[in-house]
């Protein structure tokens, strides 16, 4: 049996699902899950609201109110992956206060309560799980956690990519930034002595691999950076997808800075 839901969940619940939901959704919704429209409130948040409440109440318990909220949270009922973690998240962050969670097959599981704002939003976006199969590499979150947190993909942008600008001064000793970084870390020259390099160089193939490594991070700060550095925010429309593929990316250059050493030619 599930707890009945504090009144300051099932409000927050109800805001997020009259997001999701059209009146005529909620219709359909309220019919599948056995739930009688309450009557009171005219917007749909409202509607849900009071319509959850008095089911809650009638039944003494949370088992039809949970059922329904896994009925709007469904894969099934999404076309776009995107769009159903957006959705899960939201829920989940205010979930998490009653001790459950969605999964991302959209099953209710059991989990310790979040006691404060900042715990649910961490679990709820699941910063340290994997993206898109790859595991953020370990020198990109600190930078991007607390934007991160707060829903701010635009600057949370920016300090993934000053996390790879900062890893690559660590690994050279210079100060510069962007492309010019790339070039001094990287940089062949006409004797082929690079500052730093993850192969031998010995041949062609290597030689086309560093190349290519050294033009893929200097895109990367083209990419991504200085876009970001030099637009307004507000005339952008960063979104929480666009921030996963910069970590994605981000992460690819980090492990490969991993294997990366100081060759001793410069």
């Amino acid at each position: 049996m599930t707890n009945n839901f504090d009144l300051n969940t099932l409000r927050s619940i109800a805001e997020i699902i009259g997001d999701i939901l059209t009146h005529k959704q909620i219709d359909e919704q309220f019919l599948n899950a056995n739930i009688i429209d309450s009557g009171e409130g005219t917007n749909k948040p409202d509607r849900i609201y009071h319509s959850l409440k008095r089911k809650q109440n009638q039944d003494n318990c949370a088992n039809n109110v949970l059922s329904f909220i896994l009925r709007i949270i469904n894969p099934k009922r999404y076309g776009d992956e995107v769009a159903f973690e957006k959705d899960r998240t939201r829920i989940n962050e205010k979930l998490l206060y009653e001790g459950i969670e969605i999964n991302k097959a959209g099953e209710a599981k059991t989990v310790d309560k979040a006691k404060t704002i900042s715990e649910a939003k961490r679990r709820s976006l699941k910063i340290k799980e994997r993206v898109h199969g790859i595991g953020i590499h370990y020198e990109i979150l600190p930078y991007c956690e607390s934007e991160w947190l707060n829903e701010n993909y635009f600057h949370a942008i920016l300090e993934i990519t000053k996390s790879v600008a900062q890893r690559l001064r660590q690994k050279s000793g210079y100060s510069s930034d962007g492309g010019e970084l790339v070039d001094e870390c990287f940089g062949l020259g006409k004797d082929k002595k690079p500052m730093l390099a993850f192969n031998m160089l010995q041949t062609e193939s290597e030689i086309s691999e560093h190349k290519g490594f050294g033009n893929f991070v200097k895109g990367f700060f083209s990419m991504y950076r200085n876009p970001k550095a030099h637009d307004p925010k507000l005339m952008e429309d960063t979104q929480l997808t666009e921030m996963t593929e910069v970590l994605v990316v981000a992460t690819i250059i980090q492990n490969k800075l991993d294997n990366t050493y100081k060759t001793g030619l410069k």
